[in-house]
């Protein structure tokens, strides 16, 4: 029975030792970073289509297995993560104990065991009063130490100053600041956000695109008033702002207008000025070009607004422009829709009529005029669509971003605290011995030991000149 209890105890001081190790540290660090590294060079959460491009599918499948191209959510990363978190956990629940002893036991007496242990010690012998001694020996303490201590014990006194004493919980201080800034990191990776959208001037959106290609409904609506671009004298942009109008529930509650780095804020949901370029009118004039299939005629062009319709001459058929999408997109159910208002993808969806019959129903795209899913005997090509300017927004939500924040100003009070400030103490041991005072003096420092060496020197100097 006791062999197999030393093993179980064995077991978990490994156990214990590997959650505590530096090593440990340093490795789950370096992991981090070299993820860190691939996820910058390699894009992120780009649509399947776009991966495809570059990569083949089976490839593109080992990849996506993987995580590899949505890094900072795959469950391995957040594994590293914890394990990290972890590790800076243990390794503070490791020291609290002797450090919240060395905080809190304190002995004011210099003992005979102190004075053996502390490699900081002196002997002086004045010819001196107790009394007269003891009112400059703590006027001396005062110039580096706040409040000095007396005591006296057996005919013994006692003086005991220190200072920067909870410096040492700068260890503990920067860790939980680490810890801090990881969970407000996975708060923005599991809670967060981060979209972008267009809005054309006077128009309006409740939606953004994600990274992905899916739409995510604010559950507000947002208004482009007026947008107003600056430029350089050689054409570049100079500055860029655009007037944004928040409604919620049908009324109006915010108006600002925003620049780049000059954010609206609403509900969490931060709207950043990042580019701008020309949308498709949903009110503007379209011109169609119609010609045979096959024929060498350059055909007829027809001048129609959304939802109109025109006559092809001699055919008897009536052309109605139904719908128009500027960046059509199917999503994961075949639904047509707009990724966004930028003229990134034009098509148009025409109803041919015989008479009141409808006859059939096509696709018209601007960038793929042979598109092989156009039915009928006639080529539609689209020449010129209505533009206007829009404003293109970025989007993020990020509902850790406070808690990081929060996490940073902790750990500079962490790294103050353990670097600048050193914990320092004196203890002086006075007696009468015939007509002479003996006075040992010891003191210690947990950190910059050469500069304190220094201020014991100067006390030791001054206690002797008294």
């Amino acid at each position: 029975m006791k062999h197999n209890k030393g093993k179980t105890e064995g077991s978990k001081k490994r156990k214990n030792d590997f959650l505590t190790s530096l090593k440990l540290t340093i490795a789950l660090l370096l992991l981090l970073a070299a993820v860190s590294i691939i996820g910058t060079l390699l894009p992120q959460n780009l649509t399947e289509g776009e991966y495809l491009r570059h990569y083949d599918t089976a490839s593109y499948n080992m990849l996506k297995t993987l995580g590899v191209f949505d890094l900072y959510h795959s469950w391995w990363f957040i594994l590293l993560l914890f394990l990290l978190c972890i590790n800076l956990l243990a390794c503070s629940i490791k020291n609290v104990s002797r450090t919240l002893k060395i905080l809190t036991q304190v002995n004011p007496l210099l003992t005979d065991d102190q004075i053996k242990n502390l490699t900081l010690k002196t002997r002086i012998d004045k010819k001196i009063s107790l009394n007269d001694a003891r009112e400059k020996i703590v006027r001396i303490l005062k110039k580096d130490f706040p409040s000095p201590q007396e005591n006296s014990e057996n005919g013994i006194r006692h003086f005991f100053c220190e200072k920067a004493r909870y410096s040492r919980l700068g260890f503990f201080i920067t860790h939980i600041s680490v810890l801090i800034i990881l969970i407000g990191g996975l708060m923005g990776t599991f809670w967060g956000l981060k979209g972008n959208v267009e809005i054309p001037e006077g128009a309006s959106i409740h939606q953004v695109r994600l990274p992905n290609g899916l739409m995510f409904d604010l559950g507000f609506m947002v208004r482009c008033d007026d947008f107003n671009v600056a430029y350089y004298p050689n054409g570049a942009p100079k500055d860029y702002k655009s007037s944004l109008t928040i409604f919620d529930d049908g009324k109006e509650v915010l108006t600002k207008i925003i620049e780049v780095n000059h954010p609206l804020k609403y509900k969490g949901f931060a709207f950043y000025q990042e580019s701008f370029g020309e949308a498709a009118d949903q009110r503007g004039e379209i011109t169609l070009r119609v010609r045979k299939k096959r024929s060498k005629e350059p055909g007829r062009e027809f001048h129609v607004n959304l939802g109109e319709s025109f006559t092809l001459p001699t055919t008897g058929l009536r052309i109605k422009v139904n719908r128009f999408f500027p960046d059509f997109i199917l999503d994961e159910n075949g639904t047509v829709m707009n990724r966004s208002f930028a003229l990134h993808n034009p098509a148009l969806e025409l109803l041919i009529f015989k008479g009141d019959e409808l006859q059939t129903q096509t696709w018209v795209f601007q960038k793929f005029p042979d598109f092989h899913g156009s039915k009928g005997e006639y080529q539609f090509l689209i020449q010129d669509i209505g533009t206007k300017v829009y404003t293109g927004l970025q989007v993020t939500k990020d509902p850790g971003v406070n808690v990081v924040w929060a996490g940073c100003i902790l750990m500079i009070l962490g790294i103050l605290s353990t670097f600048f400030f050193s914990h320092q103490q004196v203890w002086i041991r006075t007696k009468t011995v015939g007509n002479n005072l003996e006075l040992v003096m010891a003191g210690t420092a947990r950190k910059n030991r050469i500069g304190f060496e220094k201020v014991f020197e100067r006390l030791k100097a001054e206690i002797e000149n008294i």
